[in-house]
């Protein structure tokens, strides 16, 4: 599961700018765009593959091209035939998986059947960038696959494959490789605009709208009215979500800890959601009211004011529910608490009234002064709510442009820690609060987690939530073993699958490995595990504690490299068909991956390409499965 996850600008579709009339559009496009037209696809799961897709269009109109954004949700093969010059920006999600919106364009580019010919894209040139994550084993797999796949239909490479790294230098990545893409594909299709200069997006300029934003006394209820034709597919969640009951919220950790590790329940009941064991739990946060009430007073928003999104463009699509008041727009759709990346912030540019301000924003988003912006704003984690509020309170927005260049409340996904068996109207998640202490004496507080716990169940609260299909899937044969390595909240899953194997009868055995830092402080459900461990139901308990013995730091890995507990996970995968989940940390589960092979190699005497392709062969059999989270 990704529980760390990226968000970018999402924009209300139909272009950069107002389409001009019927009666202007064909005679004015050649002059207007000499260098031609320009598809931009885009595979998004959070939106950053979608914004970096908008900054294209617009830098691409600026220099000639008539750029248009292609959602890939709505791709037809038939016209992407017809399409000239493409540039594909791909994301890939979680274990190397297309996003949402692309995964019919990536069923259709693996040509399974073999009816797609190698010709078919004879008359296309086209490039990738990929948007991928190296804390990930298959890092940046889906632009890799597009790139490759594109070019065994016969379409043509305009421009050198491109990725980029959100473990760290995504933007600068992207930055640097579409400037030189911008250089090669001007000169092949614009090459007087290449001699000319030029080209540059200017930020103090108030951008046009594809859509306008009218206040209104309309029903609020009108929202669910939107068919799902016209709703984004991106952010679809907002219109299918079900608020559901919170029925418990309790600490896991020792209060001596410090920390925070909320147990909790939602009932189901009335929902109509139904879900399998160790499936993914989706929540969708919302802003704090302090923090919605702040942001209004800077802006001067009402808040009980209502208003709709309308727009003359056809391919729009609504990113969330319209008619909305204004407080449930900055309550529940739009990110004001994430960090903002540095084109969101570049978007302040033609609003920020004060001067010294002004200055200010102009050095931090400069490209050339990246280091700055890090440290002020990314390492500061400083949200948009804070810059709006307080670096640059002068900032005069208009609510259509806020809705434009806020980024959306992304829902945080979480493996769920309840057999549906056992609770088939109730769904169990175990949440770790992020709370980071700053030098300046700001607690930088997570935006789902600090959300979710202050759900309080005496008070009626609810929240907002959809399920998703997990990876973790429990052997057909009860008397198969399982080998669980969940350390810290990784442990959700492993405790759904030992409540299902008990629901089973499982005669297999049940050996779990988990870690934390210290019995005392963040044992996660100690007193359950041990109940499972006395009565048999859980054969082998191996417990690594990181921070209890001084000058002695132990981990899971730790503990499958002692002889007794090697010998038996290798005989146990190798001899007894079992299966083994992995969650938690990336740099945990590569740590565990290594481990293993290792292991494979010292006790069954292989080489590493054969212990490589006896794990990988575990992992298509869905015998070795790990869901991983970046930090």
């Amino acid at each position: 599961v990704v529980s760390a996850v990226i968000t970018w600008t999402l924009f209300f579709r139909g272009g950069a700018a107002k389409a001009p009339s019927a009666g202007t559009r064909a005679e004015s496009a050649a002059e207007r765009f000499p260098a031609g037209p320009l598809h931009i696809f885009f595979g998004s799961q959070t939106g950053t593959a979608e914004g970096f897709s908008r900054t294209l269009v617009d830098e691409g109109r600026a220099r000639g091209f008539h750029a248009k954004a292609v959602d890939l949700e709505d791709f037809d093969p038939d016209e992407l035939q017809e399409v000239k010059v493409a540039v594909f920006l791909m994301a890939t999600y979680g274990e190397g998986e297309p996003t949402d919106n692309s995964s019919q364009f990536y069923t259709w580019l693996k040509n399974e059947d073999d009816a797609v010919p190698s010709d078919f894209l004879a008359s296309t040139q086209f490039t990738v960038f990929g948007l991928g994550n190296t804390q990930y084993e298959h890092y940046n797999r889906m632009g890799k696959v597009v790139n490759t796949g594109l070019e065994a239909f016969g379409a043509s490479r305009c421009f050198a494959y491109g990725e980029g790294d959100d473990n760290g230098t995504l933007e600068e990545d992207f930055d640097a490789w579409k400037e030189k893409m911008w250089e090669s594909l001007t000169a092949q299709f614009h090459p007087d605009g290449a001699a000319a200069g030029g080209g540059e997006v200017d930020l103090s300029v108030v951008p046009e709208l594809p859509f306008s934003v009218s206040f209104s006394s309309s029903d609020v209820s009108r929202a669910a009215s939107i068919p799902a034709s016209a709703q984004h597919g991106s952010t679809r969640f907002f219109f299918t979500s079900v608020d559901v009951p919170v029925t418990v919220n309790r600490e896991l950790r020792d209060i001596e800890d410090g920390g925070s590790t909320r147990h909790m329940e939602l009932d189901l009941a009335a929902s109509g959601i139904r879900y399998r064991t160790a499936d993914n739990l989706a929540v969708l946060p919302e802003n704090s009211d302090a923090v919605v009430e702040a942001v209004a007073a800077a802006l001067g928003y009402d808040l009980d004011a209502t208003f709709v999104v309308q727009s003359e463009d056809d391919a729009h699509k609504h990113a969330f529910p319209t008619p909305c008041t204004v407080r449930t727009a900055l309550k529940r759709y739009l990110d004001l608490q994430g960090i903002p990346r540095r084109s969101t912030v570049a978007a302040l540019t033609p609003f920020v009234a004060d001067g010294g301000q002004r200055a200010l924003l102009d050095r931090l988003v400069n490209k050339d002064n990246r280091a700055e912006f890090n440290a002020h704003v990314v390492e500061g984690c400083r949200s948009l709510a804070d810059l709006l509020t307080g670096e640059f309170s002068s900032a005069e927005i208009p609510l259509e442009h806020l809705v434009n260049l806020c980024p959306v409340l992304q829902p945080r996904y979480y493996t769920i820690s309840s057999s549906s068996t056992l609770h088939p109207t109730s769904v169990h998640a175990t949440v770790s609060v992020t709370q980071t202490p700053l030098p300046d004496g700001r607690v930088h507080l997570g935006v789902c987690s600090s959300y979710m716990q202050q759900l309080d169940p005496a008070q009626g609260h609810t929240c907002r939530v959809f399920v998703r299909d997990s990876s973790f899937r429990l052997p057909a044969q009860v008397s198969t073993p399982i080998i669980m390595i969940g350390p810290g909240t990784g442990i959700a899953p492993m405790r759904a699958l030992l409540q299902e194997r008990k629901c089973q009868g499982a005669t297999g055995s049940n050996t779990l490995y988990f870690g934390c830092r210290k019995r005392s402080l963040d044992y996660l459900y100690r007193d359950e595990l041990e109940a499972y461990q006395a009565e048999g139901m859980l054969s082998q308990l191996h417990l690594a504690f990181s921070r209890e013995t001084p000058g002695q730091k132990v981990y899971v890995q730790n503990l499958m490299q002692q002889p007794a507990q090697a010998k038996a996970l290798v005989e146990g995968l190798m001899d007894q068909g079992a299966y083994l989940f992995v969650c938690g940390a990336t740099a945990m589960g590569s740590d565990v991956h290594d481990t293993l092979l290792t292991l494979l190699q010292q006790l069954r005497s292989m080489s590493r390409e054969a212990a490589e392709r006896e794990v990988k062969s575990m992992q298509d059999a869905g015998r070795y499965v790990q869901e991983l989270w970046s930090a």
